[in-house]
């Protein structure tokens, strides 16, 4: 019995570390490299013009109920936003990463529409081309238009 238990030990042992130790399933990212839960209270919506400018802007006013808005991005560049918990996959290269005035930001692209996540999670735009506006999300009050 005890050679049993201990072929079954070393070859489990043996198994363990062919595999190594990651048995996540899908991209071996080595877990993520942001992970940030967001709030927004306010909100601004402006019209938005062909040369992404913002103009005819709405006063700032509280949004009831609030938005959250969850951003993860793993160590090899897979991105997961959601946003209210309606969730969206980005593969590497389907979004821009960037800075403005020296905060980072994050840039998901679709059909005619374009969100833009800044990191410290102060500022979230959306931006429909097609329809001409975009909405400016707020964790604190902000009166800038």
């Amino acid at each position: 019995m005890y050679r049993v238990f201990a072929s079954f030990a070393m070859l489990m042992t043996l198994g363990l570390a062919a595999c190594g130790t990651d048995w996540s399933a899908g991209p071996d990212d080595g877990g993520a490299s942001f992970s940030r839960r967001f709030h927004y209270y306010y909100e601004v919506d402006c019209r938005y013009d062909a040369f992404d400018q913002p103009y005819d802007c709405s006063d700032t006013y509280t949004m009831s109920p609030s938005m959250s808005v969850d951003l993860r991005i793993t160590h090899d560049g897979y991105a997961t936003l959601c946003v209210d918990d309606e969730c969206s996959y980005y593969d590497p290269g389907e979004y821009d990463a960037g800075y403005d005035h020296g905060d980072r930001y994050y840039d998901f692209s679709g059909d005619d529409t374009r969100m833009v996540v800044y990191a410290d999670g102060t500022e979230l735009i959306y931006i429909d081309s097609y329809k001409g506006y975009a909405s400016y999300y707020y964790h604190d009050y902000y009166d800038a238009y």
